[in-house]
């Protein structure tokens, strides 16, 4: 018999049509889902205690939807187990619990997949991926981050392998990018992640925009390199395009370069920087072209989180610079023009003596 809170209209019809019963399920799961979310998730106050009560919530849900999987064919179906979750998140209004399908292809079982987030919950957004149905369906694997959750699940290709693409983001900063962390999962001989956005950022992605279909994932963002500054226009940006790759996972195929130009001059100002203090006369001769330029110039020079004026599209670039003098900081305009070789540093002016 199916569980007794179950909603009766669609138990009902699916018990009358069905001579196998029901997957029988904890007659208390209901009551310990309140129980979990009243009082172990409410009452968390620490990171840790959060990460515990939520992991318990999630072993429910995972219980909820293997009795569907491994109740045979009517019960394994999405709308029985949405009907189940559903059910959950009435108990608790802030629970989201999301199922979806990749058909299984050959002899390779279905994928079922999670998506699970507890509204208010740092870290709460659960990717849960199920293999197969009846006796051996199990949880192949899960993964769970901060963020929106959002998925997609590519239909299967000649290759006959599920993948699923994962993505979770975060609140907009004031520069208007937003964390984003990608993973691509597939299912071969086993559930396994085959990419994903840490590894290829480990501190982190700030994205300015994201699309994906099947098979391709579009990222644009801002590298990290010297000189970038927050909110400031004209910055370097990448529009990196991954593809599937044979072997699994995803390869660069093409990335385009907007305004490159400034990640250059980070980079030739970083250098100025350095060799100012440490006394590098051989680079600075490079960078800086003029002899009374570089005689004038503060060894204690460091720079200004400011936002660059650029005099045109190819004019002069003003930056902002402080020299540590005598325990105050002066600050100073250095001009920049780019010539064939790279950027040269032509001009500098302390604006307050």
């Amino acid at each position: 018999m199916g569980p007794r809170w179950f909603p009766g209209a669609l138990a009902a019809g699916l018990l009358a049509g069905l001579a196998a019963p029901a997957p029988a399920a904890a007659p208390d799961r209901l009551e310990l889902f309140r129980t979990l979310t009243r009082e172990r998730l409410g009452a968390a106050t620490s990171a840790a205690e959060t990460e515990r009560a939520v992991s318990e919530l999630y072993e429910l849900v995972d219980a909820e939807v293997l009795d569907s999987l491994r109740g045979g064919e009517a019960f394994a179906s999405l709308v029985f187990i949405r009907e189940r979750l559903e059910t959950l998140t009435e108990a608790w209004g802030g629970a989201t619990l999301r199922v979806l399908r990749i058909p299984g292809a050959g002899e390779r079982p279905p994928l079922t997949i999670g998506l699970y987030t507890l509204s208010g919950v740092e870290g709460s957004a659960s990717l849960r991926l199920y293999e197969g149905t009846g006796e051996g369906a199990a949880l192949a694997a899960s993964s769970t981050h901060d963020g929106l959750l959002d998925a997609q699940a590519w239909p299967v290709g000649p290759d006959r392998v599920a993948r699923v693409l994962a993505l979770w983001s975060g609140p907009p900063a004031a520069h208007g990018a937003r964390p984003l962390r990608a993973e691509l999962w597939e299912s071969r001989e086993r559930v396994r992640r085959v990419w994903s956005s840490a590894a290829q950022w480990p501190d982190g992605l700030w994205a300015a925009d994201w699309r994906a279909q099947p098979g391709e994932l579009i990222v644009r963002y801002s590298p990290s390199y010297p000189g970038w500054k927050p909110a400031c226009p004209g910055q370097t940006e990448h529009e990196d395009h991954y593809r599937l790759a044979p072997s699994g996972g995803f390869v660069l195929a093409r990335r385009q370069v907007s305004n490159g130009w400034h990640r250059d001059l980070g980079a030739a100002a970083d250098r100025v920087f350095r060799a100012l203090a440490g006394g590098d006369e051989r680079v600075l001769a490079q960078l800086v072209p003029a002899p009374a330029l570089r005689a004038r110039l503060p060894r204690r020079l460091v720079p200004e989180a400011v936002c660059e004026q650029a005099a045109g599209p190819r004019g002069a670039v003003t930056m902002a610079a402080t020299e540590l003098r005598d325990g105050r900081r002066v600050p100073w305009a250095l001009s920049w023009t780019r010539v064939a070789a790279g950027w040269r540093l032509h001009a500098a002016t302390a604006v307050l003596q």
